[in-house]
């Protein structure tokens, strides 16, 4: 169970999880999806903030918006609805579908994903869902280091996919070392990877396979180093 403890601005029922502990073990747990997800983006944001100073940059900013069950956004990307799970540039915000969490987090999506409908992983649990929150803050993290501006057009969506995938690795490091992670917390969110890889080489909005997505989050995940999740390190993977 992930205990949570934030930077970030909100802009926003269904059961609790109930593995990951979200700050510590003494700090309230949520108790539906919506304060999961805050709870969650709260922790991450934390991790990146302590990262960022120690790299003496400026303290990440980020805005997010849970979506509620027929909501849709009008983000600057686009229209949002249920199957929302997006960082959006162009107004700096995270979006997730508070009921698309909860289908994650019961497990209702195994067949409906490119990865686990081959065959591949499943998403199941709460650490599931913390897989897709810290993926979707490491697009911002790309987009706070000025990735995109550099680097945008010229290197594979793929590529920023999986470095996003090694960034969320990081982030459960650390949790990891704090010793706020249950037993079977790693491979909800290894199967998580793997079940949203998709097998699309040749679409420019190709993500990354199941196991490149998984190797992604691993890497950041066993060496708890940023700097290991080098952009350049995922335009080739192996």
């Amino acid at each position: 169970m992930l205990a949570l403890g934030g930077g970030v601005a909100a802009t926003a029922q269904a059961s609790p999880p109930q593995h990951l502990t979200v700050g510590s073990a003494e700090t309230a747990q949520p108790t539906d999806m919506q304060s999961f997800l805050t709870g969650v983006i709260t922790d991450v944001d934390r991790y990146w903030t302590r990262t960022f100073a120690a790299a003496g940059l400026d303290e990440p900013r980020v805005t997010y918006h849970w979506l509620q069950p027929g909501e849709t956004a009008s983000s600057a990307c686009g229209d949002l609805g249920a199957g929302a799970a997006a960082y959006c540039p162009a107004d700096d915000t995270i979006y997730i579908s508070a009921q698309f969490a909860q289908n994650i987090h019961d497990g209702a999506l195994d067949h409906a994903l490119p990865g686990s409908s081959a065959g591949y992983g499943r998403t199941f649990g709460d650490f599931a869902v913390a897989y897709i929150v810290a993926h979707e803050y490491g697009h911002q993290v790309q987009h706070e280091l000025g990735l995109y501006d550099r680097h945008g057009g010229r290197v594979p969506t793929s590529a920023f996919e999986l470095q996003a995938d090694c960034y969320a690795g990081t982030w459960a490091h650390s949790a990891a070392t704090e010793h706020r992670l249950d037993d079977g917390d790693v491979q909800e969110a290894i199967d998580a990877a793997l079940a949203v890889g998709d097998f699309d080489a040749a679409n420019p909005a190709h993500h990354g396979t199941p196991e490149q997505r998984a190797q992604a989050w691993a890497t950041g995940f066993e060496s708890g180093d940023p700097a290991a999740c080098s952009l350049s390190g995922w335009i080739h993977p192996s």
